[in-house]
């Protein structure tokens, strides 16, 4: 009974398939087609004449117009030569009568299976094979080259190329991890994360040296984002590197604050603290508590030359309104700077007057031409007013550039 339904089915598909083509309206003879083109492009160049009479198209277009036309009939005679048509019906009436049903049994035999009348098991599916590739039980080699085909066809996709660059860096691939970093900054411009990302590779590129751009991309970092973890880590790494002690030190504590949730990074930087302590003891009163500003100093280019590099430099806080006398005080020289310092509750010169003891204060920095640390005519200077010491701000910049 299969096959007798087999069969009968081809006989109607080829039925079906067959009649179109002996029905198929005959074409025009060759003959009337070129006479008809003819009388078309009679009647175009009638009307073309009389546009031409009456004005409406000038000589030039006439001329133009016409060998259009003169073109357009020659090709649709040329088109419409004799051909012989006479066996084209048969040959496709013969094609699907044998064609037709001896593909169908190739392919049945090939990919079919008619036991399954017999025997309906043969119809389930086996149970699929989890791939080998599967993300859960791909390698992280793996990982990369599926990240790398993913960023071959979509090379615009920073988020791919940031991951790209962890993975390599996971890897110990620095070089590479670089160029994905790279790219990626390429893409989405100075943010903190891709930049800070971006100088720890260039810094492994170094044998773990933070000098040049790496140091640079850090605090290009900071100056977007002041309260970065991992930009106050790797600054002070990089002020270590140079001996800058104290400033190294101001960038731990800051950090200290804000990894309060991670007791062992809390016990590594408190060790790193405790070895720049044992290094310059001076720097045990600066783990500071209460109010904490942070401050770079800087001297502006357009007054260097008026300064010398043993000036004096003072930097100081004031009470906005109270007395005159400072409420904490650095000294620096014009060589130091620029310059990161703090000053804080614990620089206070009076125990009772502190920082946190007034709302607003004055911040400023000056470059005492004669080591005095009162103001005298000719001295540089910046200041700037009406600082809030309830919501101090991360950072703040004093740029020399004033004469008295």
């Amino acid at each position: 009974m299969f096959w007798i339904a087999v069969i009968g089915l081809l006989l109607v598909a080829s039925f079906i398939l067959v009649i179109p083509i002996i029905k198929t309206r005959p074409s025009l003879a060759p003959d009337d087609r070129q006479q008809q083109n003819i009388a078309i492009a009679r009647e175009k160049k009638s009307l073309l004449e009389t546009q031409l009479s009456e004005g409406e198209v000038s000589q030039e277009e006439f001329d133009s117009a016409f060998l259009d036309l003169q073109t357009s009939l020659a090709l649709d005679l040329e088109r419409s030569e004799p051909t012989e048509h006479r066996h084209r019906g048969n040959w496709a009436i013969w094609a699907v009568l044998v064609i037709l049903p001896l593909l169908s049994f190739g392919f049945y035999f090939q990919f079919g299976e008619y036991r399954v009348i017999e025997n309906p098991s043969l119809a389930q599916v086996p149970a699929r094979r989890e791939l080998a590739v599967s993300p859960e039980n791909m390698s992280v080699e793996e990982m990369v080259e599926a990240v790398k085909q993913r960023l071959r066809d979509n090379p615009e996709d920073a988020n791919g190329w940031f991951i790209l660059g962890r993975t390599l860096m996971s890897l110990q691939k620095i070089d590479q991890a670089v160029t994905a970093y790279q790219r990626t900054y390429d893409l989405v411009g100075e943010d903190p994360g891709v930049l800070l990302s971006l100088a720890d590779a260039l810094a492994m590129q170094q044998e773990g040296m933070m000098a040049g751009e790496p140091e640079q991309l850090v605090l290009r970092a900071l100056e977007i984002s002041p309260q970065e973890p991992n930009g106050l880590w790797l600054a002070g790494l990089a002020a270590e590197q140079k001996q800058e002690f104290a400033l190294a030190h101001d960038y731990w504590t800051r950090l200290l604050p804000l990894i309060d949730e991670d007791p062992e990074s809390i016990r590594e930087v408190r060790g790193l603290i405790d070895a720049l302590e044992q290094i310059d003891p001076k720097l045990q009163s600066d783990l500071v508590t209460g109010a904490i500003l942070t401050l770079a100093v800087s001297l502006s280019e357009a007054i260097q030359h008026l300064a010398n590099e043993n000036d004096s430099v003072f930097v100081y806080a004031k009470a906005m309104n109270g007395p005159p006398m400072p409420l904490a005080v650095k000294r620096l020289s014009v060589a130091e700077l620029p310059a990161r310092i703090t000053l804080s509750d614990d620089d206070a010169m009076v125990a009772s007057m502190k920082l946190s003891s007034f709302d607003e204060i004055i911040v400023g920095a000056r470059v005492s031409k004669s080591g005095n640390p009162v103001a005298q005519v000719g001295d540089l200077y910046f200041e700037i007013k009406g600082v809030d010491t309830n919501n101090l701000p991360p950072e703040l910049a004093l740029s020399i550039s004033l004469v008295k």
